[in-house]
């Protein structure tokens, strides 16, 4: 049961704005530790010495919620709040120079979950970064962690250079579908998410796909010039069902584009599971194209199809076993000479406040080509209060 640390309006009065009614505010948080072993295989392969020999690290996740919620003076109901995420390092490296990798993760600690909410029954209208509904769900039952998770760092290339087909790094398959890592939704936009029997529908827009959002004075510029996304996700009222639908765009600057620049990047997803009472099954399909070219072989262009089942032997342990497929073009000028392999079997293990896992996965084929494997071995442990 996740705790909920309750801050009453007289205590919180310097949080409060002018004309809400009734306000509560709640501060909620979560750890999550992991430790993976990634073992690449022979010594040598395709790439020679890039992403080879094995490897094994901690990891590390913390996050903090906070949430005001109420009723307007007017009687509308409103939730407004933010998240804190510290994933691993944050800061400048040893040598005080800042690069853009650590810039990327300073920045991600303020890029979750904010959120200004107007509710109007089953609707509600929202402005806000990573907040509502969006394609980072999967019909495909699990255990614990997604493939995305489970892959992560797999064929790995520690001295930086491109994932191409020639240089080695990274897997072709991506759990979140479209150009960037979490498609269009951890950009600044507005949606609205609409609750009804049969599902949740949702639709965002942006109007500057940037990682970055812009100060409160400022305008966020970049190549990208907007984003949307449409979502669904729901049971279509057979109970036990669970199905999911998702198209998202991040168009180009147009200029851009003309100039033979990249084209929109484009998602697509869907699913459909059932649960049995013990017994979960389904499957995922998800699309990604990352408007790259062909011509200078940025393209990706690939289709993914998982499968998982889960089985709970008892209310704390549960069983469970994955399998996706990716083929397509990946940073390439032609068709993937083999289809990227991921199977994983977890066990997991629920005390209520504390949760773990074990996976074992195995990666074949990584980025389609034929001998580039991968065993990984992950325990992640996770603490809600």
């Amino acid at each position: 049961m996740k705790n909920k640390l309750l801050l009453s309006t007289a205590l919180v009065g310097g949080l409060a704005l002018t004309g809400i009614a009734s306000a509560q505010t709640t501060v909620t948080g979560e750890i999550n530790l992991s430790w993976k072993s990634i073992d690449n295989g022979n010594t040598t392969n395709p790439y020679g010495t890039v992403g080879n020999g094995s490897d094994s690290s901690f990891g590390r996740e913390t996050q903090l919620n906070i949430q005001n919620k109420g009723k307007l003076s007017n009687g509308i109901d409103y939730a407004a709040g933010f998240s804190l995420e510290f994933d691993g390092l944050s800061g400048k490296s040893s040598s005080g120079t800042d690069t853009a990798a650590i810039d990327s993760r300073i920045s991600r600690i303020a890029n979750e979950n904010v959120f200004v909410d107007l509710i109007f029954g089953p609707t509600t209208i929202s402005v806000g970064s990573d907040h509502l509904n969006n394609m980072s769900f999967s019909s495909a039952p699990r255990v614990a962690q997604h493939f995305g998770t489970t892959l992560a760092s797999a064929q790995y290339d520690p001295a930086g250079a491109s994932q191409s087909s020639t240089a080695g790094g990274g897997v072709a398959y991506k759990f979140y579908p479209g150009g960037a890592t979490m498609g269009a939704s951890n950009y600044m936009g507005i949606g609205a998410q609409h609750v009804t029997p049969f599902g949740t529908i949702t639709g965002q827009f942006f109007p500057r796909a940037s990682n970055q959002q812009a100060a409160n004075d400022g305008v966020a510029r970049t190549t990208a010039k907007q984003a949307y996304e449409a979502h669904f996700r729901g049971d279509l009222g057979v109970k036990g069902l669970s199905f999911n639908a998702g198209y998202n765009v991040i168009a180009q600057n147009g200029a851009t584009t003309a100039a033979g620049g990249a084209d929109d990047a484009i998602g697509k997803a869907i699913g459909i599971g059932y649960n049995f009472g013990n017994l979960a099954i389904g499957a995922q399909k998800n699309y990604t194209n990352n408007g790259g070219l062909q011509s200078n072989s940025t393209l990706i262009d690939t289709d993914s199809t998982e499968i998982g089942a889960t089985y709970a032997l008892t209310k704390e342990l549960t069983l469970g076993a994955q399998r996706v497929k990716t083929q397509g073009v990946y940073f390439g000028t032609a068709q993937m000479t083999s289809d990227e392999v991921a199977t994983a079997y977890s066990i997991g293990y629920n005390l209520g406040a504390i949760n773990s896992s074990l996976t074992y996965a195995k990666l074949n084929d990584a980025r389609g080509v034929a001998g580039v494997d991968s065993d990984i071995f992950l325990v992640r442990t996770g603490i809600k209060f």
